[in-house]
């Protein structure tokens, strides 16, 4: 249980450390050595505070990108799995299609459809 003061505010400048470099390749380790955390600690710690795990909140930062991207651009995939972070397209769409149970490409093309019914239905479209 993390019951100093001191930590609880170095878990939440990890958390925002994370927030401003989610799209950048940042190992456990590297956030370790940068803010003076043991593995155990950092991870035990952050999922303590904010109920998530350090893993899971670098990939749902750059899952929510992901979405907002292949939403509003027309952006390749591959540049856009880039963005989030991800250095191989297929790490990108199998991490995507864990989380959202479809691909990237999927997804685009749903959100597409499901755009222009909603215009549809509020007439702005003729």
């Amino acid at each position: 249980m993390i019951t100093k003061r001191r930590d609880i505010a170095t878990l939440q400048e990890i958390r925002q450390f994370i927030e401003n470099n989610f799209t950048k390749d940042i190992p456990v380790v590297s956030i370790c050595k940068e803010f003076g955390f043991n593995r155990t600690k950092l991870q035990e710690g952050f999922n303590q505070l904010f109920d998530i795990t350090v893993h899971a909140f670098i990939c749902q930062l750059r899952m929510d990108k992901a979405r907002g991207l292949l939403r509003e651009t027309d952006e390749p995939v591959k540049l856009i799995g880039l963005e989030c972070g991800y250095k191989k397209l297929s790490s990108f769409t199998r991490v995507f299609t864990r989380w959202h149970g479809m691909s990237p490409t999927q997804y685009r093309a749903l959100s597409v459809a499901n755009e222009k019914l909603s215009e549809k239905a509020d007439g702005s479209v003729n």
